[in-house]
């Protein structure tokens, strides 16, 4: 769904010429059409985030499923060290891990969240996906800079047009699995079930050195 959308939102800003009534309208739809995206993420995203009891999974390194990473910016991932002693999930200042959540036996994708400078004004987030189609992008939202940009079919895009909305919505995802992982003994995947859905979370990187170009497109 995101992956239409954006297009549709490039086409319409690619036109060479508009007028300011014209401007307006595209703004306005925009809009609309962005708060659908988000809808359809906070709707899906949150609910798998929130609830379930989970378990830890004793494999000694987490192995991302295929293609569930994607980097749109070359060199800009770092690699995750999970933890083998335990660590403070919700004390940690940068953060990075894997999700990838099941619904009624069909894969909802597998997102890959980053986030720097934890509970400051100056949080960033960063979200690389596959979605359930296949189809990949990524998310940033830059609270240092009150920015946000998407990135799909090779093409990032300025929204920090909604930019409140955008944080609003992936933190409160982030937020969901930070407290999940409060469970998490520090070694392998850690799992659980929401209201019939199978949530796993893995690749959990604590205190990860994160440079301030993974938040900005490039």
């Amino acid at each position: 769904m995101k992956k239409g959308f954006l297009k549709n939102i490039n086409a319409m800003d690619s036109s060479s010429s508009s007028t300011p009534t014209q401007k307006k309208s595209r703004k306005t739809l925009w809009m609309i059409l962005l708060a659908v995206i988000l809808i359809v993420i906070i709707a899906v995203g949150a609910f798998i985030a929130m609830g379930g009891l989970g378990t830890n999974n004793s494999a000694a390194t987490p192995t991302p499923t295929p293609g569930g990473n994607p980097t749109p910016t070359t060199g800009t991932s770092s690699t995750p060290t999970p933890s083998v002693t335990g660590a403070d999930i919700a004390g940690a200042s940068s953060l990075q891990y894997s999700v990838e959540a099941t619904s009624g036996g069909v894969s909802q994708g597998s997102y890959t969240y980053y986030g720097k400078n934890a509970g400051t004004d100056n949080f960033m987030m960063r979200i690389d996906y596959t979605d359930g189609s296949g189809d990949q992008g990524s998310f940033i939202i830059n609270s240092a800079q009150q920015k946000a940009w998407s990135y799909s079919d090779g093409e990032w895009t300025d929204v920090s047009i909604a930019f409140s909305m955008q944080y609003d919505t992936w933190n409160t995802l982030w937020e969901g699995y930070v407290n999940a992982l409060g469970a998490w003994t520090g070694l392998g995947d850690y799992t659980y079930s929401a209201g019939g859905d199978s949530v796993r979370i893995y690749g959990v990187s604590v205190n990860p050195s994160l440079p301030d170009s993974l938040f900005t497109p490039s």
